[in-house]
């Protein structure tokens, strides 16, 4: 016990002075040394005068003794590591939002910069992509001129790519947002709805850069909604055609279907689907905030706001070069599942 009790003063007097020494250097909030600097108070307290935290351990039920002391001591411990540990997750949270904020920022100051801001009367679309020079191509090339007499405008979101996607669809006539930090595809998207809404187009949608979207099938997804008939469509594979679907994805996509249709009250047949058309009022009214599983966030949010939400059939092809950049299916599935219920709940 004496040993036990030398050792929690030596590392009591290395925290103070740990402690001191950041908050003089403004590395620990005034907050943060308050809790810091309690702890290496008490395990100095408990190490000169152990009996001082009996009463506390006798509430908690643990009897009088000091291997029972001890015993109360850790659990203590690791129940204040917790709380400490948990505060550090959230303040590295906040740091990343604000990061990744400040970066989209950025790529939107840049994009202004370079492009007029004037979308009014045409159809934006949001097409993110993370090092797709060799995929990309096909898909520009494929996209229509008009949309039921809207003047087409792709704009394709760099997602931190460090290869030629961005020279490539210059190259094809697309318009870029180029952003250095990769955030993931709902981060890409959302910074593409951003710009789209400010330059003021009248419809947005998405296209996946990898090909498995077929352009040319961009007419039926945004029809319903030039029709003032839905405020979101999303394409289904399910309704459409399901070319090549990996072992087990199919039967997830299923899954949650019938999951979604449940907890959004409407009928969901494709819920991973990447291939969606928005009325831009609508789209303003999402608050979207996923950066990577945001597939089951837009359709969850779109219900709980009440808007009209409506499935058309789509084609869903095999990535038309590279290989994917989706996670592996069972993280896939617990991403989505995590996102889902997150965005149901909140």
């Amino acid at each position: 016990m004496i040993l036990l009790r030398i050792l929690g003063l030596v590392v009591a007097v290395i925290l103070l002075a740990l402690v001191v020494s950041r908050f003089r250097r403004r590395s620990l909030t005034l907050a943060d040394a308050l809790i810091m600097g309690s702890v290496a108070l008490g395990l100095a307290v408990v190490g000169i005068v152990p009996s001082v935290i009996d009463p506390l351990l006798t509430e908690l039920g643990f009897p009088p003794g000091d291997q029972r002391r001890v015993i109360g001591v850790l659990v203590i411990s690791n129940i204040l590591l917790f709380v400490l540990l948990f505060r550090s997750f959230a303040k590295t949270d906040r740091l990343e939002h604000r990061i990744g904020d400040y970066a989209d920022r950025i790529a939107s100051r840049m994009f202004a910069t370079t492009y007029d801001m004037d979308s009014s009367g045409k159809a934006v679309i949001v097409i993110p992509a993370f090092n797709e020079e060799s995929s990309l191509p096909e898909v520009l090339a494929a996209m229509p001129k008009q949309l039921h007499g809207l003047e087409v405008e792709p704009i394709v979101v760099s997602d931190g790519s460090d290869d030629d996607t961005e020279q490539v669809a210059r190259r094809y006539g697309a318009l870029v947002v180029g952003r250095d930090l990769r955030r993931g595809q709902g981060a890409a998207v959302r910074l593409g709805y951003r710009v789209a809404l400010a330059r003021g187009a009248s419809v947005v949608a998405t296209v996946d850069s990898d090909g498995q979207y077929d352009p040319l099938e961009l007419p039926q997804l945004v029809a319903p909604i030039l029709a003032g008939e839905a405020d979101v469509v999303h394409g289904s594979r399910m309704l459409g055609s399901y070319e090549d679907p990996i072992a087990g994805r199919s039967h997830g996509v299923k899954f949650f279907a019938w999951l979604m249709t449940r907890l959004a009250g409407t009928p969901i047949t494709d819920p991973a689907s990447g291939f969606r058309a928005f009325e831009p009022n609508a789209l303003h009214q999402l608050e979207l905030r996923e950066n990577q599983f945001h597939a089951s966030e837009v359709t969850v949010a779109a219900a709980k706001l009440g808007l009209r939400v409506r499935e058309v059939p789509c084609t869903f092809r095999a990535r038309l070069e590279g290989s994917s950049k989706k996670p592996p299916f069972l993280r896939y599935g617990y991403g989505y599942t995590r996102t889902l219920l997150r965005t149901w709940l909140s």
